[in-house]
C-alpha cells in the first residue's frame, strides 16, 4: 500500500489540530481569559498596566491568521504567524521608557565593535537585561559592566582606589554601586570605597527589592 503524498499527510495533520488552534486563537483574544495564561506576575511598576500596553494584536482575524499558518505548514509561506498577539519587543518599552538622558541605548550595541560583548550581555535588545511575568527586574548579574569595560582607564581618576585598580582586581561587582546604568537617578557617584553601595543591595534591587539609588528619577516611565 502506497503511503500517500506529503502534502496530504500535512494537510490532513493540519485539519487534525485546527480546532485546537482557533480555541487557542479565541482564548488569547478573549479579555476575561488573558490573565489566566500569562507568565507570571507583573512587576510591582507594572502593576496598573494593562495587557494591551504591551500585547499588541497580530493583523487579521482569527480565522486569517489560521490560514496564514496553515499555508506556512504546507510550504506554501515563508514565515510563521503570531496567534492573537506580537511578540513584545524593545519598541513596547521604548513607547514607555525612551528619554534623552540614556547612557546606553539599545541602538549603540548595534555597533560592529561590541560585537563580543554582546554574546555576554545582549544589550541590542531591551529584553537582554529585562522581562515581565518574572520577580526580577534585572535579569542579569550585576557584573554585566565587564563585557564591555574590561580595558577601562580613567583619566584624572577622582576616586581614591583607582578604576584601572578596580578592573585588575575584577571587582565588577562595585561597578553599579556609584553608576546607575541608564542614568535616571538622581546620583553623583561617590570617590571612597567606603561610600559605595554594597552588592547585596544591587543585587536585591536586581531581585525586585527596594531601589538603593533612591526613588527619585530625572524621567518617570509614561502612561502607556
Amino acid at each position: 500500500m502506497a503511503w500517500p503524498p506529503a502534502r496530504i499527510v500535512r494537510l490532513l495533520a493540519v485539519l487534525a489540530i485546527m480546532p485546537t488552534a482557533v480555541w487557542a486563537g479565541f482564548a488569547l483574544t478573549h479579555a476575561k481569559i488573558k490573565p489566566s495564561i500569562a507568565h507570571g506576575p507583573l512587576i510591582a511598576a507594572h502593576a496598573d498596566v494593562a495587557c494591551a500596553a504591551c500585547h499588541l494584536k497580530t493583523p487579521g482575524t482569527v480565522r486569517q491568521q489560521v490560514q496564514a499558518q496553515v499555508r506556512y505548514v504546507l510550504g506554501l509561506r515563508q514565515t510563521p504567524v503570531d496567534f492573537g498577539y506580537a511578540e513584545v519587543g524593545s519598541e513596547q518599552c521604548l513607547a514607555c521608557h525612551a528619554r534623552p538622558n540614556e547612557r546606553h541605548p539599545i541602538y549603540r550595541f548595534r555597533e560592529p565593535r561590541f560585537a563580543k560583548a554582546i554574546v555576554q550581555v545582549d544589550a541590542r535588545s531591551c529584553l537582554g537585561c529585562h522581562s515581565e511575568h518574572v520577580p526580577q527586574i534585572v535579569t542579569v548579574a550585576p557584573t554585566l559592566c565587564q563585557a564591555c569595560h574590561e580595558d577601562l582607564n580613567v583619566k584624572n581618576d577622582p576616586v581614591d582606589t583607582s578604576h584601572e585598580r578596580l578592573v585588575s582586581l575584577e571587582k565588577w561587582g562595585s561597578c553599579l554601586g556609584c553608576h546607575d546604568f541608564h542614568g535616571n537617578h538622581h546620583l553623583k557617584p561617590p570617590t571612597r570605597m567606603v561610600e559605595v553601595l554594597p552588592a547585596a543591595e544591587i543585587w536585591g534591587y536586581f531581585q525586585g527589592g527596594d531601589d538603593p539609588f533612591g526613588g527619585t528619577k530625572l524621567y518617570e516611565g509614561k502612561a502607556p
